[in-house]
C-alpha cells in the first residue's frame, strides 16, 4: 500500500497558517508559573529564525549535534535543522559534572559541524576544552547566538523521500556509538503508521492530548513528543524526566490536569508507580481520560500490567487502555502496537521447552513450570516480520522462538558511514529462499495469531549447560527476594570459569532499607530461589550500592557493561557470595 509522503516542514507551516493560535507544545515547570508553551505560529516563527541563522554558519547536509535537556528549545532546534537542510543528531546530554567523551565520539563519527545547545551546557562543556579539543572546536549555536545574528534570509531546501531527516545514535554499552540514518521516507511511513494506529485504537480525536516524560533525544520522546504534534494536530505536553523520577505521582497528576489521552513509558515506569506511590496520596486522582497507556519494554511483563491496573482502577484507570508495544531506533520508532484490544494478550508455555526455544502451551501458573509471554501488539501496516534461526538464518517453525527480522519502509537506511555493519544488520537474507533484505533486530520472539511477542535480547541470552535462560526472568526472581533489593536494578549474565558457562547475578540495594539487613541471609535466599524456580545454580551473587547499575539512555540494563565491571573488579559491593574454586 502506497502512503502519501509527509513533509514535516510543510506540515508545520500549514499548521501555523491554518491554526496559528492552537497549542503545539507545552513544557511543564515545577510550578504553573514556570511552564512555557508555543502555539503553531510561535513555533514556526522561532524555527525560521534559527534556521536562517544555521544557514549562515553551515552548509546543507552538514550534521549538527543537539544537546539539550527536555525543553522547547530542543523542539525548535529539531525543526530548524529540517528547515535549513542541516541533519540533526539528538544526543543524550551528560550531567554537568560528567565529561563530554561520548558526545565527542558521536561528533567525530558523524563528522559534525555544529553543536546546538544551551548557554549553560556550552559553558560546562567548554570548561573541558583542553580534554576534548576536537569537540570544543565545533561551531556552537545557542539562543543568544541566534538572537545576535538575526536578520539572515532563509531558503528552505527541497525535501525528497530519499533526503536524510535525522540520525539516531544507538545507546548500547559500546564506546563506539553507531548512527542510524533515518530518511524522510522512513519518517513519513512511521508517522502514517502511528496515526492510523491511534485512529484504529479510538485514541485520536479533536480533544486528544499527548503527555510524555521520556527524554526527547530518545526515539520515543523524539517521534511522539516532538513530531506527532504537528502531524495530527495533537498538543504535546512535555514533562522533564527528572520530575517523573523524583516522584512518579507527578506523571499521573499531569495526566489528570491536562486530560491526557495518550501517555506511557518503559515497563519500569509502571512498576515505579505501583511501588512508590502511596494510595493515600492518590485521593482525588482521575485517570479516566487516559485512552492509550503504551508500555515499550522488551519484554513487557504481564504482572506489571496487572498490578498497575488493579492499583489505579479506583481512580478511573481502565485495563483495556494498556497498550504494550515494540520499537527501536533502527525502525524510526514503532514496530508493533495494540489496536483497540480489550485487554493485554498473553500466552503461557512450558518453561522447560521454552528454554530450548520451543513453544508448548501450559495450563500451569507456577513460575518454575511455565512462562507467560505478553503480546507487543500487531505489526504496523506494510511491515513484513520473519522469525529466523539466528545462526543458520532459516525460518523458524511456528512453534519456535527465533530472532525477529523486519522489512518495511520505516526501517532506517543503515548506519552512518559503516557499510559492513549496515550490510550485516540491515541487509540480512533468509537462507534457501534468499528473501530480503531484512533488518536483524537482535531481539528474540515469535508470532502468534498475528501478534508479535518479544522474549528477550539475543546478545543477553544466558546459555548454561546447553539450556537457554532469559536474564530478565532470573532478575525478577532476585528482585522479589527481599524489599531491600531495588526494583529494576539487577543484571544476570554468564561468565566462563574453567571452560564452563556460569551464572552471575548482580543487584542494587535500596538506600533506605539497608539498616539491620542480614545480607548473608538475603544472598542465601537469592541462591535458593534461583535454583528452585529456574533449575540453575548461581556461581556468584553480588549486591551493589544503589544507583550503580549501568543503564542505557532509555533505562535498559547494560548487562554486558555489568559483566565487564564484574570481571574487572569495579563493582561497588555491599555484600557478595562467590562459589569456592
Amino acid at each position: 500500500m502506497t502512503l502519501p509522503f509527509i513533509n514535516p516542514v510543510e506540515v508545520l507551516q500549514r499548521r501555523a497558517q491554518e491554526t496559528p493560535n492552537r497549542l503545539s507544545h507545552m513544557l511543564l515547570g515545577a510550578t504553573d508559573a514556570e511552564s512555557h508553551s508555543l502555539t503553531y505560529s510561535q513555533l514556526d516563527a522561532e524555527v525560521k529564525k534559527m534556521a536562517a541563522y544555521l544557514q549562515s554558519v553551515a552548509e546543507p547536509g552538514q550534521r549538527a549535534l543537539l544537546v539539550y535537556p527536555t525543553s522547547l528549545e530542543f523542539v525548535v532546534a529539531m525543526f530548524a535543522c529540517m528547515y535549513a537542510g542541516i541533519i540533526p543528531i539528538p544526543t543524550n546530554p551528560p550531567g554537568m559534572n560528567r565529561s563530554a567523551q561520548r558526545l565527542e565520539a558521536i561528533a567525530r563519527d558523524a563528522r559534525a559541524r555544529l553543536v546546538l545547545t544551551t548557554p549553560e551546557y556550552q559553558h560546562a562543556f567548554l570548561a573541558e576544552a583542553a580534554q576534548f579539543p576536537d569537540f570544543a572546536a565545533l561551531t556552537w549555536v545557542t539562543r543568544e547566538a541566534v538572537e545576535a545574528g538575526s536578520g539572515h534570509s532563509l531558503q528552505i531546501p527541497v525535501i525528497t523521500p530519499q533526503s536524510t531527516a535525522f540520525m539516531q545514535y544507538t545507546s548500547g554499552s559500546t564506546n563506539i556509538p553507531k548512527g542510524v540514518v533515518i530518511s524522510y521516507r522512513n519518517f513519513s511511513h512511521n508517522m502514517h503508521a502511528l496515526h492510523e494506529t491511534r485512529i484504529r485504537g479510538n485514541e485520536y480525536a479533536d480533544d486528544s492530548v499527548i503527555l510524555t516524560w521520556t527524554p526527547l533525544f530518545h526515539d520515543m520522546g523524539l517521534l511522539i513528543g516532538t513530531f506527532l504534534t504537528p502531524m495530527d494536530g495533537t498538543p504535546s505536553i512535555l514533562m522533564p524526566t527528572i520530575q517523573f523520577m523524583q516522584n512518579p505521582l507527578n506523571w499521573l497528576k499531569a495526566i489528570q490536569k491536562f486530560k491526557a489521552t495518550a501517555s506511557g513509558g518503559p515497563n519500569f515506569a509502571y512498576d515505579l508507580c505501583v511501588n512508590k506511590i502511596p494510595l493515600e496520596k492518590c485521593e482525588g486522582l482521575d485517570l479516566s481520560t487516559w485512552k492509550i497507556a503504551y508500555n515499550s519494554a522488551e519484554p513487557v511483563r504481564a504482572e506489571t500490567q496487572a498490578r498497575f491496573a488493579e492499583k489505579f482502577a479506583p481512580f478511573g484507570f481502565r485495563p483495556e487502555v494498556q497498550a504494550p508495544c515494540y520499537g527501536m531506533a533502527e525502525t524510526t520508532l514503532v514496530i508493533s502496537y495494540y489496536t483497540g484490544e480489550k485487554k493485554t494478550i498473553t500466552q503461557r508455555f512450558r518453561r522447560a521447552d521454552f528454554e530450548e526455544g520451543r513453544l508448548v502451551p501450559s495450563d500451569s501458573d507456577e513460575q518454575k513450570e511455565s512462562v507467560e509471554a505478553v503480546s507487543s501488539g500487531v505489526p504496523l501496516v506494510d511491515y513484513q516480520i520473519a522469525i529466523v534461526h539466528p545462526k543458520n538464518r532459516k525460518r523458524c517453525a511456528p512453534n519456535e522462538v527465533g530472532e525477529v527480522w523486519i522489512s518495511g519502509d520505516s526501517v532506517g537506511e543503515g548506519y552512518w558511514n559503516r557499510p559492513e555493519d549496515t550490510k550485516h544488520t540491515f541487509g540480512a537474507h533468509i537462507a534457501e529462499t534468499h528473501e530480503g533484505p531484512y533488518l536483524r533486530t537482535g531481539d528474540l520472539g515469535f508470532m502468534h495469531d498475528g501478534h508479535l511477542y518479544i522474549t528477550g535480547r539475543l546478545k543477553d541470552l544466558l546459555i548454561v549447560r546447553g539450556r537457554n535462560y532469559y536474564p530478565q526472568d532470573v532478575e525478577m526472581t532476585v528482585e522479589r527476594t527481599h524489599p531491600a533489593l531495588r526494583a529494576g536494578g539487577g543484571a544476570a549474565f554468564s561468565v566462563t570459569e574453567d571452560n564452563v558457562e556460569q551464572l552471575v547475578v548482580v543487584h542494587e540495594t535500596q538506600r533506605r532499607e539497608m539498616d539491620g539487613v542480614d545480607w548473608n541471609e538475603v544472598i542465601k535466599t537469592i541462591r535458593t530461589n534461583v535454583a528452585r524456580e529456574h533449575g540453575i545454580r548461581a556461581h556468584a551473587v553480588i549486591l551493589i550500592r544503589r544507583a550503580t547499575i549501568a543503564k542505557t539512555s532509555s533505562g535498559k540494563i547494560q548487562r554486558s557493561e555489568m559483566k565487564r565491571q564484574y570481571l574487572a573488579n569495579e563493582l561497588q559491593i555491599v555484600a557478595e557470595w562467590r562459589a569456592p574454586s
